[in-house]
């Protein structure tokens, strides 16, 4: 699916490149404007229309559907061309006004304790807003269009079919992607969902970009149709905190591919989808993918005979940490868009996240009032250093009182609460309860486990959360 920030694109799946020269995939001749159609379905044709072929369509006053299919045709030629892989079935594609796809939203406002917890201690999403209620706002001003089901269903405007160019090459990616390679994520994390999508996203992310560069250098003959009506001269209202975690599949990805691409061919693409990122940090820095795997972070349980694990833990990640950072002021919102690469104008590249090496959240429960435990490790002493600073001066953004142990109580707002903030070498822990008093009760940092170790092992939650179906990404 794609969406957009203002004028930016945001797709998923859910519903949301340096330029080269043209691929000669499969070693097809290279077709005449018009030529007659093949005897067989080849790379560069669809539909009974070559890559090059022209179309007589004149989009400044949208399309008809019959110009739809023809522009979609070979669109699909032309995407071929690119990625050196053959579009094996026909794509429907549907186009739809924003009214209609918001009427799909949820009737929840609220989402799971665990995620409600997750959006919290992220300082994204507070007390006096629902998680479930943030993502509908954020996918019903955002989304351009979406795949599924071998379809690719397109927020455009009225009968004269205004819809963007980009949208419909990023989709097709998508339905090439089905057809060729894969659109399962493996990830069972949020932070590893969001890097499984790096690949997916990004590659049709970067296959978008480089089209737009044939059409701007006139490599190909494109046809331009204004812009679907956003409705009104009001920005979109939604979370941006949320939005750039959510964006980094599409921002990240795109130079993650591009990256891969250039060590490698479009064969380490295609191999990355069955060897996804393990981490946001590798799809932030390249460089860290294959080798640099996350660590394992456990968090013992040392909670109160009263306070119990409310699902499963998650973790948050580089790219969530960064969004954190970023949308309460001690990152310059103007940093998030300094990337000075063609193929994305974003980056997640700061020093307060760039030492991630690994992190685990916990969210506790009490009779209605819910805590939460986030550990994090990092590269460095000096790494772990720089992040407990700069959340402590996050705290102090929320007229948090400091006291002599180390705990902080953010007086009133979305994020009331009482926070213990303890560093630790290159680990550093927080607590959050809901009063000073129930801290210990959602965890001891005095105690220690029976004998020394953790309650669980190889980074999973207790027993009885094993049996859990992994967690959806949110």
């Amino acid at each position: 699916m794609r969406r957009s920030l203002a004028t930016a694109v945001l797709v998923a799946l859910v519903v949301l490149g340096g330029c080269t020269a043209l691929l000669d995939a499969g070693g097809i001749e290279e077709p005449e404007s018009n030529r007659a159609d093949p005897e067989s379905d080849v790379i560069g044709w669809e539909d009974g229309y070559w890559w090059n072929d022209a179309v007589a369509v004149d989009g400044s006053d949208g399309l008809t559907k019959a110009e739809l299919e023809a522009v979609t045709a070979r669109m699909m030629a032309r995407i071929e061309r690119i990625r050196g892989h053959e579009f094996t079935e026909d794509v429907e594609v549907r186009v739809i006004s924003r009214a209609e796809y918001r009427s799909g939203g949820s009737d929840a406002s609220e989402g799971t304790p665990t995620e409600e917890q997750f959006w919290e201690a992220a300082f994204v999403v507070g007390e006096d807003e629902g998680v479930q209620a943030a993502f509908d706002a954020l996918y019903g001003s955002a989304v351009q269009g979406y795949y599924t089901d071998g379809r690719i269903v397109v927020i455009g405007d009225g009968d004269d079919l205004r819809i963007s160019r980009a949208t419909l090459v990023h989709e097709l990616e998508h339905a090439l992607q089905d057809q060729q390679l894969t659109l399962r994520v493996n990830g069972s994390t949020r932070d590893a969902t969001l890097a499984g999508r790096g690949v997916i996203e990004g590659d049709a992310n970067y296959v978008e970009y480089l089209y737009e560069q044939r059409c701007a250098n006139d490599t190909f003959d494109c046809v331009d149709v204004p812009d679907p009506e956003d409705g009104g001269d009001a920005p979109p209202a939604y979370n941006r905190g949320l939005f750039v975690s959510t964006f980094v599949p599409y921002a990240e990805g795109s130079v993650f591919v591009q990256t891969l691409r250039e060590r490698d061919g479009w064969a380490a693409v295609d191999a990355a989808f069955d060897r996804q990122p393990a981490s946001t940090e590798q799809v932030i820095h390249p460089d860290a993918y294959p080798t640099e795997q996350p660590r394992r972070v456990t968090v013992d349980d040392r909670s109160s005979a009263a306070w119990e694990r409310a699902g499963r833990s998650q973790v948050v990640g580089e790219a969530t940490a960064y969004a954190t950072f970023w949308y309460n002021g001690q990152i310059p919102s103007e940093h998030y868009t300094s990337n000075d690469a063609d193929v994305s104008r974003f980056t997640y590249d700061h020093p307060i996240t760039a030492g991630w090496g690994g992190d685990r959240l916990v969210a506790y429960e009490n009779d209605g009032r819910y805590g939460y435990v986030w550990k994090t490790t990092w590269d460095s002493d000096a790494d772990a250093r720089e992040f407990a600073a700069a959340y402590r001066d996050l705290l102090d953004s929320k007229d948090a009182v400091a006291r002599d142990d180390g705990v902080f109580v953010v007086p009133d707002g979305p994020f009331a609460d009482a926070f213990r903030v303890v560093r630790d070498g290159d680990t550093v822990l927080v607590v959050n309860a809901p009063t000073v008093g129930a801290l210990d009760g959602v965890h001891d940092s005095r105690a220690r486990a029976n004998d020394g170790r953790d309650r669980f092992h190889d980074g999973r939650d207790r027993v009885r959360e094993r049996t859990t179906p992994a967690a959806t990404a949110w």
